[in-house]
């Protein structure tokens, strides 16, 4: 990958969902928990409707270095505007779905796509998911990569309980080999076909191979930045129409070519 696409790409901060339709009006509790693992300090916001059971996880890999900046104390509301992972606890967190949206390793605050597949972060991803397994030790675990974090996503497909993967927009270094991953779970892939941001590697053999979900395009005005929370790359003006693929997918394991 040329080394002034990666640096284009690493900036990108896990940004994404804004407003969706279904259930949003259920209060969510929400708690940022410091989980300890081998050699560092790996904290998570956990979301959920404190009045239903958990029948479903989604833990969420944002993009760019994957920094959230999550600090011990209570959780800061989502901002709007600000895109996917900013709102994406408000959003996705519906009736018996619970989000967990996870922070770079304290030791590694800013990591690299080659980082992201590395047998270290591997190793912090299984101890991850083991504790998250234990915690909601009834409900099946999905893992979404927004952008850069469709690596991380990938990589916690090996991991015990994962019950499948979702790719939004997703960005990783082995991109027309997803085999390499060695994912064995059900895959759901997300993309807008106007998206500026991906690499050029996302071609049409890619594309049928892996039999994504085209997002088409309305009459909308992205922002200047392709990979912005005002761009393509992260659905503005249609985040809705992508959770509620994402929910149709998690509870009937289909989803649309294309959707709009």
């Amino acid at each position: 990958m040329a080394g002034g696409r990666r640096a284009a790409w690493s900036w990108l901060a896990g940004l994404w969902f804004a407003a969706v339709a279904g259930d949003t009006s259920a209060a969510l509790t929400e708690r940022i928990e410091a989980v300890s693992l081998p050699g560092t300090l790996q904290r998570i916001l956990v979301a959920y409707d404190d009045a239903q059971p958990v029948t479903r996880v989604l833990i969420v890999f944002p993009g760019g270095g994957g920094e959230l900046g999550l600090a011990d104390g209570p959780a800061a509301p989502p901002r709007p505007g600000t895109g996917y992972v900013e709102s994406v606890r408000r959003e996705l967190a519906r009736s018996g779905t619970a989000v967990v949206l996870v922070d770079s390793p304290a030791r590694q605050p800013q990591m690299a796509l080659a980082y992201r597949e590395s047998a270290e972060y591997r190793a912090l991803l299984m101890q991850l998911i083991e504790h998250l397994r234990t915690r909601f030790a009834s409900a099946p675990l999905y893992a979404l990569g927004f952008s850069n974090g469709a690596a991380s996503a990938l990589v916690a497909a090996r991991a015990p309980g994962v019950a499948g993967v979702i790719l939004v927009s997703g960005v990783f270094l082995r991109y027309a080999d997803l085999a390499a991953f060695g994912a064995e779970v059900p895959l759901l892939v997300i993309h807008h076909e106007a998206d500026r941001c991906i690499p050029p590697d996302f071609d049409e053999s890619f594309r049928l191979r892996v039999r994504p979900t085209m997002v088409r395009s309305i009459a909308q005005a992205y922002g200047s930045a392709p990979c912005g929370p005002l761009s393509a790359h992260q659905f503005f003006g249609q985040e809705g129409v992508v959770a509620d693929a994402i929910h149709g997918w998690l509870l009937t394991g289909r989803a649309a070519s294309r959707i709009r």
